[in-house]
């Protein structure tokens, strides 16, 4: 499976985990939290699909959290 395919069946869960996270005021926390969430999601899209993450490497989580919390001053 290529990345693409991957990162559009990952993102109901990702938009769901991350909607409702509570965002620290603090880089590191925010990107501790995003990690263990998106890995979360990573491990209930597995359980519910059988498809695993085809990346090396995980996205980038900085873009990420900004599409959920206003970024840090």
């Amino acid at each position: 499976m290529n990345e693409d395919h991957y990162d559009n069946m990952i993102q109901p869960y990702v938009d769901e985990s991350f909607s409702r996270v509570d965002w620290p005021d603090s880089f590191t926390g925010r990107l501790l939290l995003a990690t263990k969430t998106y890995r979360e999601c990573v491990g209930r899209l597995e359980a519910e699909t059988g498809h695993t993450n085809p990346r090396r490497v995980g996205p980038d989580m900085l873009k990420l959290i900004h599409n959920y919390a206003v970024p840090l001053d």
